[in-house]
């Protein structure tokens, strides 16, 4: 009978005692059973039993491990679900684009105000009312002369109508002017051509004598009525009065 307070050595040299299983009692009796102790376990047993362990310990973290990744992934990619499917953040990002044209129209504004300058200018100056100038009998018979070299002037003559009828027509006349208001008719020596507006020469007619104011615009030639042909200074009338 084996004594199972002393468990048997070891098989080999290279093998640890293992522990016995069999509980310490007293001293044997003869009516007692003989409990035989396990069999030691092996280095090779043990050996795949840490080998074991370590693959169900490798399997939990790496199942582990997936799910933690998982996870990660499915919250990743939650916000991003809910970015692209909610379309409210586009017209709240959009509404600082349309409030930007606003303030640039101030600067649009600018060449606008410029714009006016050109009304804003000063409108050409009116020409001035011409001075019509008065006349010395010589410098009368200098323009009667050469009426061409005196073109555009403007003076004050006085005159005797000598013809004003249907020949003439009713905006033109002829008459004897001089530098000033003679004492007798036959004074105004100088047979002149004068042309005017017919609303300022209606109440003229033949012999009335006169004041006007008059543009020289130079020479004129007509015919006659014994056949001749003469040249006269042309007078237009830019105001007249009959004295």
């Amino acid at each position: 009978m084996t004594d199972p307070t002393n468990p048997p050595p070891p098989d080999g040299p290279g093998e640890p005692p293992q522990p016995s299983t069999a509980p310490v009692a007293g001293p044997a009796s003869e009516t007692d059973p003989v409990i035989q102790s396990a069999p030691p376990v092996t280095g090779k047993r043990s050996n795949v039993r840490a080998w074991a362990v370590g693959g169900i310990a490798l399997a939990v973290i790496l199942c582990c491990g997936g799910a933690v990744i998982g996870t990660f992934n499915g919250d990743e990619s939650e916000p991003t679900a809910g970015a692209s499917s909610s379309p409210a953040p586009s017209p709240t990002s959009a509404s600082p684009t349309t409030v930007a044209p606003t303030t640039a129209a101030p600067t649009s504004a600018a060449p606008t105000s410029a714009l006016p300058s050109p009304t804003k200018a000063a409108p050409p100056p009116k020409p001035k009312p011409p001075s019509y100038k008065t006349l010395t009998e010589r410098q009368w018979k200098l323009i009667a002369k050469d009426p061409d070299g005196y073109l555009g002037k403007t003076y004050v003559v006085y005159g005797r109508v000598t013809q004003f009828d249907a020949a003439t027509g009713t905006d033109s006349f002829r008459a004897d002017v001089a530098h000033r208001r003679m004492a007798e008719d036959y004074d105004y020596e100088t047979n002149t051509i004068l042309n005017g507006s017919e609303s300022d020469l209606d109440n003229l007619v033949e012999d009335d004598i006169f004041r006007a104011n008059v543009t020289v615009l130079g020479s004129f030639s007509y015919d006659t009525q014994i056949g001749g042909e003469t040249t006269v200074a042309l007078l237009q009338v830019d105001s007249i009065k009959v004295l």
